[in-house]
């Protein structure tokens, strides 16, 4: 098996090479179906991210939560915690460059991750047993690790070549529970993961 870091080397050479009308193509299959998850359709508290090249973009589902009157909110540094939390984002949120140049609310309305219903989650790799290997600093990791046990229904979104036979876990790595990606959905299994 691949370590972690081989892992991101891999993926984010494939990421460089992506035309972007294919990135916004292939993002558009991965909304509409997640569109039709039941998760999604229940949820009425929705954590996002604001897509950086070569990642799932999320503008059409960040929309979708508004029409359908969810709350919508998406990671931002905590300078006094030192730490990613999550910011509420609504249409009128003027967005700012934040800490490695992530966009992030400028004027923060603080969401704790147990109110969230439903997370989608960027990353470079996933398997079909949950596993995701995210950039390598573990915000998301910190951040699940705040919330209840089930909460929220954690939704890798990802393209094809990011799903992988197996990538390697850490005990503090959060699983994900369903992967989408332009082309299926993937429910993690305990199958899965025993194997």
């Amino acid at each position: 098996m691949r370590t972690k870091d081989e892992i991101r080397a891999l993926i984010r050479e494939k990421r460089r090479g992506l035309d972007p009308a294919w990135v916004d193509a292939s993002s558009v299959s991965v909304a509409r179906q997640v569109a039709d998850l039941a998760e999604f359709r229940k949820a009425s508290v929705v954590a996002a991210y604001v897509a950086m090249p070569g990642e799932v973009r999320t503008d059409a589902l960040i929309e979708r939560c508004w029409e359908e009157r969810k709350t919508v909110c998406v990671p931002a540094y905590r300078q006094d915690l030192g730490r990613y939390e999550l910011a509420g984002m609504d249409r009128d949120t003027r967005m700012i460059l934040g800490l490695a140049r992530i966009l992030e609310p400028d004027e923060r309305d603080w969401v704790g991750v147990d109110r969230v219903e439903l997370m989608l989650v960027p990353g470079l790799a996933f398997d079909a047993a949950g596993g995701r290997v995210g950039h390598g600093q573990g915000h998301y990791d910190r951040m699940l690790g705040q919330a209840r046990t089930g909460t929220p229904i954690k939704v890798a979104l990802a393209f094809e070549f990011q799903i992988l036979d197996r990538v390697p876990m850490d005990e503090t790595d959060a699983r994900m529970d369903l992967i989408v990606t332009e082309a299926r959905v993937i429910r993690a299994t305990s199958a899965a993961r025993a194997i």
